[in-house]
């Protein structure tokens, strides 16, 4: 890991209470063996062998949904299995996903919970969460894929739910969803409500990059371009320690949520 501790020049988002004090900064990292780096892609669709390497030594990996194009029979999980071969692979010490709704095959709930555990070093989340401590820190994650404005597809939340959707959200350090936190007021509010360091989704793939908000960063993972999907973004890899989030200088940062 030592060569992942060298100094380098990246921005700093200073958590605080008030957007006026979310001062983004450059400055010379020291090497800190307390910082926690964490690798967040989404959007694959079956294209995830396009990351070989441009994913290296880390911390954690998370991808936050639509790892597969949904074309398939649902009843048909081979898509899911390619890519957890893969994603197991990686070479970080702590993997988690989610759903999103491409991925169908997700909800054939026995047949894919069989399939999850010949993956015990992967974890999913569908409306749960897991604690992994490194570093003298401990991070809770919480994961729930749901997505608005696409009725009929996977995970598919109708408005006269989506509040008590984004109510059942428990307080975490890092949020993981499919769909962005703009699509739904009910999201948005119980995220400003819990104020979890990172907000980490995906989904609109043209948004990627990153936006820090009332105290929160906001990463969109995406990796396909739209409408054409093609890869064209990188993965984003953060640092986090107890200055806040730590963004390097080639990330999109947006000013404010994309229209």
């Amino acid at each position: 890991m030592k060569h992942c501790m060298k100094k380098q020049r990246q921005q700093v988002v200073e958590q605080n209470n008030s957007d006026k004090n979310n001062i983004i900064h450059y400055q010379d990292l020291p090497e800190d063996d307390n910082i926690i780096n964490i690798t967040f892609i989404s959007d694959t669709h079956e294209e995830h062998n396009k990351l070989d390497g441009e994913l290296y030594n880390g911390d954690i990996l998370v991808h936050t949904g639509d790892l597969t194009n949904g074309e398939n029979d649902p009843s048909d999980l081979t898509p899911i299995k390619v890519f957890l071969d893969w994603f197991q692979q990686q070479p970080y010490k702590y993997k988690i996903f989610i759903g999103g709704n491409h991925d169908f095959a997700m909800r054939n709930d026995e047949k894919f919970a069989l399939l999850l555990k010949q993956y015990p070093s992967v974890n999913y989340l569908c409306s749960s969460s897991v604690s992994v401590t490194l570093k003298n820190q401990t991070l809770k994650f919480y994961g729930i894929p749901f997505v608005t404005y696409l009725k009929g597809w996977t995970f598919y939340v109708p408005n006269e739910k989506l509040q008590q959707t984004a109510n059942s959200i428990e307080p975490c350090d890092i949020l993981l969803t499919h769909d962005v936190p703009y699509h739904s007021k009910s999201l948005l509010q119980r995220v400003n409500e819990i104020k979890p360091k990172i907000h980490a989704f995906g989904h609109m793939h043209e948004h990627a990059g990153v936006i820090v908000k009332d105290g929160v960063t906001f990463i969109n993972g995406a990796q396909m371009g739209f409408p054409v999907y093609d890869h064209i973004y990188k993965p984003i890899r953060v640092n986090l320690s107890q200055n806040g989030v730590q963004i390097p200088e080639n990330v999109k940062l947006w000013n404010e949520f994309p229209k």
